[in-house]
């Protein structure tokens, strides 16, 4: 992968400094977009440094940590989190902009994908209660294909990206992937070959520097908040609406 420039996008103004992938009079081509859920599709409600604490994990790479615990150590382990996640479910929300944007990606005809280290009965929960249009008070139309926390490896590795795009059909560098953490979306989207966006909220505790982001830990754009990528989209590549890997709730 080339080395990327940070970049930024305003509601007032596009200001993207293109990387050297996108310095080309042709636009790349999107014909997908794959999202992570928590912090990216939900707002954030779970408190990861308590599970750190709970857990006596000595990094935020959680699972990871936890993957090399011995059997009995590893196994009450699942429990707090899962005890965690299912506390956290009762206050799950949808991150605003996020439903205004599947909106306009589905009036598109473009799939959108979900890859999380969460459970799959966070995503059931996440599509069954908390995925809902505020206009209509409807549920909205259910990501596909989602890859949670039982289909391994796990975020970084791109297996679940890749795994995704070859259900839809299209290649890697024709999808984009959402997420709002440097170490696990962005290390991931770049290992699958995939173009990756940032959204770095401000004034949320994050637990990286943007400004000491270094090599695969770099997406290729950073936005403020997750209804950005409509002007990215918009402005920098051509959106091809195949309807791949379209489905119905």
């Amino acid at each position: 992968m080339t080395t990327t420039t940070r970049t930024a996008t305003s509601a007032a103004a596009t200001t993207i400094t293109p990387t050297k992938d996108d310095t080309k009079n042709e636009k790349r081509k999107i014909r997908g977009l794959i999202f992570d859920m928590d912090g990216t599709l939900t707002v954030p409600n779970l408190d990861f440094n308590e599970m750190m604490r709970r857990l006596g994990c000595k990094t935020n790479n959680i699972l990871k940590e936890v993957d090399e615990f011995d059997e009995e150590r590893r196994k009450r382990s699942y429990e707090i989190i899962a005890e965690m996640e299912v506390e956290a479910l009762k206050s799950m929300k949808a991150m605003p902009g996020a439903v205004k944007l599947a909106k306009l990606l589905d009036e598109m005809n473009v799939p959108r994908g979900l890859v999380t280290r969460n459970v799959k009965t966070s995503v059931d929960h996440f599509h069954n209660v908390a995925w809902k249009d505020g206009e209509t008070d409807t549920l909205m139309k259910a990501f596909h294909p989602v890859c949670s926390r039982e289909f391994t490896p796990y975020k970084p590795a791109p297996d679940s990206l890749l795994h995704i795009c070859k259900v839809w059909g299209v290649d890697p560098s024709e999808v984009m992937m959402v997420g709002d953490s440097p170490k696990d979306d962005v290390v991931a989207g770049n290992r699958a070959g995939c173009v990756t966006v940032l959204i770095d909220v401000e004034d949320t505790n994050r637990s990286y520097d943007i400004d000491a982001l270094e090599g695969e830990h770099i997406p290729h754009f950073i936005v403020p908040r997750i209804e950005e990528i409509s002007h990215l989209l918009e402005f920098h590549f051509e959106v091809i609406g195949d309807g791949v890997g379209e489905t119905n709730r």
